[in-house]
């Protein structure tokens, strides 16, 4: 059941909101390259828009599998697809936790913002690493814990309580009122733009599953399965209560 309330929440906020490309793009380019994706196989695991899917079939991937749980996400990705007339991508409805796909079938997996959503991340991640080559690339947003991860919890838990008619409603005003705090306070500035705020309040305070970590403990669990961390991004947002840490390691 909980999977398919988090199926059924994508369907409003991936099918509302999508993100911009160039500014999206900028970002990914944080992180690969053309040269490094050419001609490579890759998983967008919990792809969403599909956003990164275009992105890394834009810049010469072999083939790119964006696979997601909410089929209006999916729906989203495939206009995508049409609109930038890429032949070298699928989208197709799967479970990150049970993934269809043969043992070492990627060059490269890609989770942003993902796994922490499933029901058992550190599964989800065991399974993503299952399906990628020796040798391949994994890259991992997942939420950051803190001091202040309490505060978020208790304010989620009221609001994925409230009709779902009204989800999209709400964070459009909790954005009026915390436009001006992230204006005036905001640590830094986003290294993945393009998203409005009302978006981020969408994806902080309604969705019906979402799990923190500290960074030591993915780096512990990937440094024990064999992997090299390439590259480790602390912070992606304005504020470290809201943040995804990066880490983009090697099998």
């Amino acid at each position: 059941m909980n999977k398919e309330k988090v199926s059924r929440f994508y369907d409003v906020v991936w099918t509302e909101y999508i993100p911009e490309y160039a500014e999206t793009e900028n970002h990914w380019r944080m992180f690969y390259s053309p040269e490094e994706v050419s001609g490579k196989t890759v998983l967008d695991a919990g792809c969403g828009t599909g956003i990164f899917s275009i992105i890394f079939g834009n810049n010469g991937a072999g083939y790119v599998t964006g696979i997601d749980i909410s089929e209006g996400s999916l729906g989203t990705g495939r206009t995508m697809k049409e609109k930038f007339n890429l032949e070298n991508i699928e989208f197709r409805q799967e479970d990150m936790l049970h993934l269809p796909f043969a043992d070492g079938s990627f060059d490269i997996v890609w989770a942003w913002g993902t796994v922490h959503h499933t029901t058992d991340p550190l599964g989800a991640i065991t399974e993503l690493d299952r399906v990628l080559k020796k040798g391949g690339s994994l890259f991992l947003a997942i939420y950051k814990r803190t001091r202040a991860t309490w505060i978020h919890e208790v304010i989620r838990k009221i609001c994925v309580r409230t009709p779902r008619w009204s989800w999209t409603f709400l964070s459009k005003i909790m954005a009026f009122f915390l436009s001006p705090v992230v204006f005036f306070f905001k640590r830094r500035e986003k290294s993945r733009k393009g998203e409005k705020l009302e978006e981020l309040i969408l994806d902080w305070y309604f969705v019906p599953i979402r799990h923190y970590y500290y960074p030591e403990e993915i780096e512990q669990f990937l440094t024990a399965t064999g992997y090299t961390i390439e590259k480790h991004l602390a912070h992606s947002g304005r504020f470290n209560s809201s943040s995804n840490f990066i880490f983009k390691s090697r099998k």
